[in-house]
């Protein structure tokens, strides 16, 4: 770094004429100078590297020669003062006027120049920190530090714990803005505002500052009122940008001819024999149409799949008997709630989820146990060993008569974070604090697969709608694609700069989301392992994702209690929600793709209007739009349904649009005694 800025400063030099009429400034005199000061300095490992990448021979006898020939050692010595010339006063009263001049600025481009001021704040703290100015430090985060809580809370709080410079190394938000790009958009006229200020005040610090850290994209048009939060793309990552032109394939999975014909049959099958008297008299049913097929949807060999198997022709046909019966949701014709509160265990339970059919409920406790609940009168049944059954035996003859409630699962040693169920109920996927993934049989309720592979602890697992594969996600930064056939992860997805705390797969099972600490959205392409879409503008990590049933939208929710719908093929934000005044952990669509629930731990549930927040205006949109949002309720509200003092823990739509939740009473501490 050093030599690099050793460079640029010698290249903005005025330039001289020797006697040849050559500058002394070329790339030759420029690698000598740099050998100079690095053989003056001590720095032996760069100027032995220098010296290797150099095209100049014998640049060692030469280099102080050069130097004093072309006259130009005192220059060295003022760069090199000027490098080392670090003034603490001069960086805190610089930021200041900075941030008083955007204080003082118009209003219409004060919102857009102020997202300027956090990360030239981060990297301003860090400089005086690593130089040993502790007190000037601590004196920038009492002025300053306050103006960016709102939107920066956490970075703020991890910053505060950063005293000496021996902490440095142990905070994540060091390593994170060291390494990587802050990345924002301004308007063009506002970049060039911005730089005529710091340059007419001569603010080499920020202007550095902003060079070396902070990736400046400019836009045509006006001003913004609302900032999407960009933040830290990576430091190796090309910027959203040129990853967002990628193609996905979000359309829904193409049908093959023979399971179309293999449901039709079922369909018919379901039909009762009320609806079939008099048939002779009418037309026969019409044949399905074939589906034509769309220019989004991926092929069906793109990913493999395994054959669909007897036991789960049922499960479809009786998911198909499901649709029949399926209430079309509206604006005006909403979804009817059933809530399940948990009592006496609120400091226990982790988390909960429902089952594909909702039939089962299964939670993870902080005990190590996975509870398995019966949602219908008919009990849980465990099969029978494998030495009394025989051949002649139907499907509810391999099962014993006696039936419980629920059923407890061994096998953790910590704490169990995340419980998901496979499509056909067969199995129960949980992961915990101790670093493994456990695949749980639901006919004999034993432990059958324990998948190692994180070196941290794994926050969440999330099964594909098609079953065989799953995905899990970590404290490591990295999510992971696996197949129940074997205990190797076929995919690593690494990227985000922080925890991965949600993943959830694309309905036509070709793409992973994920959700992480550094609040970031990324799509990552199943058959490549590509990331193709990065998706910022949370002010929070992001604890829940939700596909639309039709693959075209996802809804991200998370600690700011906004929900943000964001258009996967444009890659871009359609609409944030505002309502809920506490972080919201669960989202789900309903079939048909017309509603949208979030579940809030302040005990609310939202029910949002899809077909409102995508349709596109006939009108310019306001650009206040989303600043009024933020201090009210969006327009797309529907409905809330309250809980008296119950957090939602889990939240899905049934097959039949019914609207099922879930969640652990909290009961509020006693008063204390007068």
């Amino acid at each position: 770094k050093v030599c690099v800025s050793l460079r640029e400063r010698v290249e903005r030099t005025p330039k001289s004429r020797g006697p040849c009429g050559t500058l002394v400034n070329r790339m030759a005199d420029l690698d000598r100078i740099v050998y100079a000061y690095l053989k003056g300095r001590g720095y032996s490992g760069a100027q032995e590297a220098l010296e290797r990448e150099s095209n100049i021979p014998c640049i060692d006898q030469s280099a102080s020669g050069t130097v004093a020939e072309t006259g130009v050692a005192t220059k060295v010595a003022a760069v090199t003062k000027n490098l080392d010339d670090f003034q603490p006063d001069l960086i805190l009263q610089s930021y200041k006027t900075l941030s008083s001049w955007i204080e003082t600025s118009l209003d219409q481009y004060r919102t857009e120049l102020y997202s300027i001021t956090f990360p030239i704040f981060v990297h301003f703290y860090i400089d005086l920190i690593s130089r040993g100015y502790c007190d000037e430090a601590a004196r920038l985060m009492d002025q300053h530090g306050s103006e960016h809580t709102a939107h920066h809370a956490s970075e703020i709080g991890q910053l505060k714990t950063v005293r000496l410079p021996d902490h440095l190394a142990r905070t994540e938000i060091v390593d994170v803005f060291r390494k990587g790009k802050y990345h924002l958009q301004l308007c063009s006229y506002s970049k060039e505002l911005l730089m005529s200020f710091l340059q007419e005040h001569k603010f080499m610090a920020i202007l550095g500052t902003i060079n070396q850290h902070i990736n400046i994209e400019s836009l045509s048009g006006k001003p913004r009122r609302s900032i999407d939060v960009q933040g830290i793309l990576g430091a190796t990552d090309p910027t959203s940008q040129a990853v967002n032109k990628k193609a996905v394939l979000w359309g829904e999975l193409p049908v093959l001819e023979e399971e179309d014909e293999e449901e039709e049959e079922g369909a018919d099958a379901i039909e009762t024999d009320k609806d079939k008297q008099g048939d002779e008299a009418k037309k026969k049913k019409p044949k399905k149409k074939a589906r034509l097929p769309q220019p989004e949807a991926p092929e069906r060999t793109r990913i493999p799949l395994p054959s669909v198997r007897g036991r789960e022709y049922e499960i479809r046909l009786k998911a198909l008997e499901q649709t029949q019966r399926q209430v079309a949701l509206t604006a005006t014709a909403l979804p009817s709630a059933c809530f399940y509160t948990l009592f006496n265990a609120h400091e226990n339970v982790n988390c909960l989820t429902f089952s594909d059919d909702t039939t089962l409920l299964a939670g993870g406790f902080a005990d190590s146990q996975v509870r398995v609940w019966d949602l219908t009168e008919r009990g849980l049944r465990t099969m029978l060993p494998a030495d009394q059954i025989d051949g002649d035996r139907t499907w509810d003859e391999l099962f014993a008569e006696t039936t419980e409630p629920f059923k407890t699962l061994y096998g953790h040693s910590g704490p169990v974070y995340a419980v998901q169920f496979s499509p056909d109920n067969q199995f129960l996927l949980s992961c915990s604090e101790d670093t493994t993934v456990r695949l749980w049989s639901l006919l004999t309720f034993t432990n059958v697969v324990c998948y190692r592979g994180h070196n941290y602890p794994v926050w969440h697992c999330s099964f594909s709608p098609f079953g065989h594969y799953f995905a899990t996600a970590s404290h490591d930064r990295t999510a992971r694609v696996w197949t129940t056939e074997q205990t190797q992860p076929l995919r690593i997805l690494a990227g985000h700069l922080s925890d991965v705390d949600v993943v959830e797969f694309h309905p036509n099972g070709n793409y992973v989301a994920t959700g992480s600490t550094d609040r970031s959205v990324r799509l990552w392409d199943m058959q490549s392992g590509e990331c193709v879409r990065i998706l910022q503008g949370h002010l929070g990590t992001v604890f829940s994702l939700a596909f639309s049933p039709n693959g075209h939208y996802l809804a991200s929710s998370g600690e700011d209690g906004v929900v943000v719908l964001w258009d996967l093929a444009a890659a871009r934000k359609v609409k944030a929600l505002h309502a809920h005044t506490n972080a919201v952990h669960n989202l789900s669509f309903c079939f048909g793709n017309t509603l949208l629930a979030s579940g809030g731990l302040e005990g609310r549930i939202c029910l949002w209007d899809v077909a409102a927040a995508t349709r596109v205006p006939d009108y310019a949109p306001d650009e206040d739009e989303d600043e009024k949002d933020r201090a009210g309720e969006s327009a797309e509200l529907l409905k809330s349904y309250y809980t008296k003092m119950t957090p939602v823990t889990t939240m899905r739509f049934s097959q039949l649009n019914l609207l099922l939740a879930a969640g652990v009473f909290h009961d509020p501490a006693p008063p204390a005694d007068s």
